[in-house]
């Protein structure tokens, strides 16, 4: 019987921590390269009603700065192209129904795991591999097939988070951490 309570009890265990692993935190920290720059942008992503909030916050001098994004639901699902518009203090931004803020619609999301490749703001990216990993998560690294700039997306097909940017033609690269 102790056997027993003793297996069931390693197994829950183990069942729990591989479950947590795959669990984002509520607050993403992006840290963004900028013209030499670096800023660190606090984010969470809330969903509400069909769509997602994105609150973002940043301490600029000894203040929080904070806005939000909304994406659509058409956005979410059909988006075409990335929003880079830059965040500004105490801005309520619901964004065009074909653009999304650091993540993929599912369209494009679907058409990368099928086909390894899928078009937004007008480029057409490839998969290159699947080797790394963030917060239990694989990360899709995709290259622009002209400029070669490169993405690592979260492969997580209710998230699928840009987590980082890098060798963008505008010069607007980031990474996600984890929020300690």
């Amino acid at each position: 019987m102790k056997q027993k309570i003793a297996m069931t009890l390693l197994l829950l265990c183990i069942t729990l921590g591989g479950a947590a692993q795959n669990a984002l935190p509520d607050t993403l920290l992006f840290v963004f390269k900028l013209h030499g720059q670096t800023r660190k942008y606090e984010m969470t992503f809330t969903p509400k009603n069909d769509a997602v909030v994105l609150n973002w916050r940043i301490l600029r001098n000894l203040h929080w700065q904070k806005g939000t994004y909304t994406l659509t639901p058409q956005a979410l699902q059909k988006a075409t192209q990335l929003s880079f518009l830059m965040p500004e203090d105490k801005r309520h931004v619901t964004l065009p129904d074909d653009q999304t803020a650091y993540l993929l619609s599912q369209e494009a999301y679907r058409s990368l795991k099928a086909r390894q490749r899928f078009a937004y703001n007008h480029t057409e990216y490839e998969l290159l591999d699947s080797n790394e990993r963030a917060a239990g998560f694989a990360l899709l690294h995709v290259r622009d097939t002209l400029e070669g700039g490169e993405m690592w997306i979260l492969d997580n097909p209710s998230l699928p988070l840009v987590w980082s940017m890098q060798n963008n033609p505008l010069e607007i690269n980031w990474r996600v951490e984890i929020k300690q």
